[in-house]
């Protein structure tokens, strides 16, 4: 549940953030994208979402495996 909230809550703000930056420089997604019928905004909200599940879910990922250390190096310490 942790990794996939995550997830979702990267994917809102990574989607926020390709949105913000396609329309601030909609030339430059213009550039990377070979096709000439593609709207930049979506484009780079796609992008920015894609982005955002992977990091986000990554980091709940991170943040699961450090709380299970913390939590082995309480018990030894307790023992």
């Amino acid at each position: 549940m942790v990794v996939t909230g995550c997830a979702l809550a990267g994917m809102v703000l990574g989607g926020l953030f390709g949105l913000a930056s396609g329309s601030i420089t909609p030339d430059f997604f213009r550039r990377i994208i070979p096709w000439q019928d593609v709207e930049p905004a979506g484009v780079a909200t796609f992008l920015g979402a894609t982005a955002g599940v992977v990091l986000g879910g990554g980091l709940g990922c991170f943040g699961i495996i450090i709380q299970l250390i913390l939590q082995w190096r309480k018990r030894d310490h307790a023992a």
